[in-house]
């Protein structure tokens, strides 16, 4: 007896769902991003740590830049996501100050604009500034990060989050664990009991210069 052929709403799925297979195991590739190499928009920031239980090493201090999303590619696949990368972040050199002061200058301009993808130059936005301070906790290596949103800082020059005293790190794998922190607003909301509990981190902006 001769076997009935598939009707043509089950052979479009199989379609279907082939080609979405194929786009999701499809390797991607971006262009890589650059920085700029001779950024002029300085905005220079200053870290004071305030009553840490143990002298803090140098932190890393990183810039996250968001790209104008009209210069990425259009959306073509079957999930309907835009897959090229919209974020890069720049790390910038650290001095120390004093025992408890750090100073940064970090750049506004600090992505090159070029034309990544054949749609007109890209232009980038500074979006997240981060401090991350490396801390050995229980016998293990961990951080504290710190941040701020660049038009926050620009608007207040002042950010202040606080940081876990007993610097408990809130991972029990071998990866680097993470201090936990409040914002200036979780701050505000604990007890006083609670607030003993933490140390305060500034990030501040004393001026905004221009390089030479």
């Amino acid at each position: 007896m001769l076997k009935p052929s598939p009707s043509l709403t089950h052979v479009a799925l199989i379609a279907l769902i082939t080609l979405a297979v194929s786009g999701c195991n499809k390797e991607r590739s971006y262009p890589v991003y650059r920085e700029n190499p001779a950024p002029k928009d300085a905005l220079p920031i200053v870290i004071r740590v305030h009553d840490a239980p143990v002298e803090l090493t140098l932190p890393k201090v990183f810039v996250s830049y968001e790209i104008d999303p009209l210069c990425l590619p259009p959306i073509s696949n079957y999930e309907g996501v835009q897959y090229a990368p919209q974020r890069h972040s720049v790390e910038f050199p650290v001095q120390r100050v004093s025992a408890t002061e750090f100073s940064s200058t970090v750049f506004e301009d600090g992505m090159a604009v070029a034309d990544y993808y054949g749609r007109g130059p890209c232009e980038w936005k500074p979006s997240i500034i981060r401090a991350s301070f490396p801390v050995i906790s229980e016998g293990r290596e961990g951080f504290i990060s710190v941040a701020v949103h660049h038009l926050e800082l620009k608007k207040l020059l002042t950010s202040i989050s606080y940081a876990d005293s007993q610097m408990t790190l809130q991972t029990k794998s071998s990866t680097p664990g993470w201090v936990r922190t409040q914002s200036q607003y979780s701050y505000n909301r604990l007890s006083d009991i609670e607030k003993q509990k933490y140390f305060a981190i500034e990030i501040s902006s004393p001026s905004k210069g221009i390089v030479p």
